[in-house]
């Protein structure tokens, strides 16, 4: 062998030979291709067949803004902090339950530059309230419905804030189509755990929510649709909604065959995010705490966790400055005062034409 070329073991029993400068620019190959690499936001891979794939893991996380105190523009430090968490080899995309964003419309640049471009994974988000302004995300960002297939499992991305949390037209037929799927498990993600407000169990217990103004179809229309999926197929609905006051970062309620889960970080000590792991169609999880705590089981953070904890968030009065600074500089509270001062002209000119 020439002393100037090196022998590689392409397969079993099967070698070949490199030049040092071929080896150099393979290298450099790999490096543009690696920077190359970014997420893509709410895109199906198409070209992919997952269709035999048995093992897989994900990574599932929401609320990555963390708290209205976060005016960076970025997502909170707990998320920024474990972007080797978040790009290990073992996950194979990452599902984000919404409220990504404080702002999308101010944060979508930083975020692009600062976070998005260093996740080398496909990425899903299930928008909430601070994604969403106007058709913002869908003309600049994705679709806010998305459904895909990923070895014998179906995934489907919901838009809650839609027709206030409930889900018709398009989406309920997407939803028709994924309950109707021939499959192993499906997983559902929204925002708002609309499966929570029409629950006596659970009515109130993720305190501070977004919820529907006028009610929503979810007895109705969705839990029958749901109810129709064979009893041998799973189905995973996961929110990232947790509310203010919440005592932890997790939440787990099954029934059936119907498993209710909300995870959402808060950029404090018990952050964490959710591995989610198939194993030849059976589904296991691993809460992974973002800061090194010891967390239990997601089975843990049940009903009887939720009702028995004392809320960890509590009133900060140090921060009444800081929360009227955040409202008096937004671009929603001058609209706001806009919209009062011209409604009260026109109410003022109205009432002068009548007195006349």
């Amino acid at each position: 062998m020439d002393k100037n070329r090196i022998r590689f073991c392409s397969s079993r029993n099967n070698f070949i030979e490199l030049g040092y400068w071929e080896i150099i620019m393979l290298g450099i190959f790999f490096l543009i291709q690696l920077n190359s690499i970014q997420a893509q936001i709410n895109v199906v891979e198409k070209n992919l067949n997952h269709s035999k794939i048995n093992h897989y893991s994900f990574l599932v996380g929401g609320h990555y803004y963390g708290n209205a105190s976060n005016t960076t523009g970025l997502p909170v430090n707990t998320v920024l902090a474990n972007l080797d968490l978040i790009n290990a080899d073992l996950y194979r995309f990452h599902v984000a339950l919404g409220d990504v964003f404080l702002d999308v419309r101010n944060d979508i640049s930083l975020y692009e530059k600062k976070f998005f471009s260093k996740i080398y994974t496909p990425f899903y988000i299930a928008v909430g309230n601070h994604d969403v302004s106007g058709s913002f995300f869908e003309d600049e960002i994705g679709k806010t419905s998305v459904q895909f297939t990923f070895g014998n499992d179906v995934h489907l991305i919901l838009d809650t804030e839609k027709n206030d949390g409930s889900i018709e037209g398009d989406q309920l037929a997407l939803l028709k189509r994924t309950c109707n799927s021939d499959c192993q498990n499906i997983f559902i993600y929204s925002h708002r755990p609309i499966w929570s407000e029409e629950d006596s169990e659970m009515k109130g217990l993720f305190k501070n929510n977004t919820t529907s103004t006028f009610g929503l179809n979810f007895q109705e229309d969705i839990l029958p649709l749901i109810q129709s999926v064979n009893d041998s197929v799973n189905v995973f609905w996961m929110s990232g909604s947790l509310g203010g006051s919440a005592p932890a970062s997790y939440f787990y309620h099954s029934s059936g065959n119907l498993h209710y889960i909300q995870t959402a970080v808060r950029g404090i000590k018990r952050d964490g995010l959710l591995q989610v792991s198939v194993d030849n169609g059976a589904v296991s999880f691993k809460p992974v705490s973002l800061t090194g705590q010891n967390l239990m089981s997601l089975e843990s953070y049940n009903l009887a966790f939720w009702r028995d904890a004392h809320p960890l968030e509590t009133f900060n009065p140090r921060l009444i400055k800081l929360y009227l600074i955040n409202m008096f500089t937004h671009r929603y509270f001058w609209y706001g005062i806009v919209l009062t001062l011209l409604l009260f002209t026109v109410s003022l000119l109205i009432l002068k034409r009548i007195r006349k």
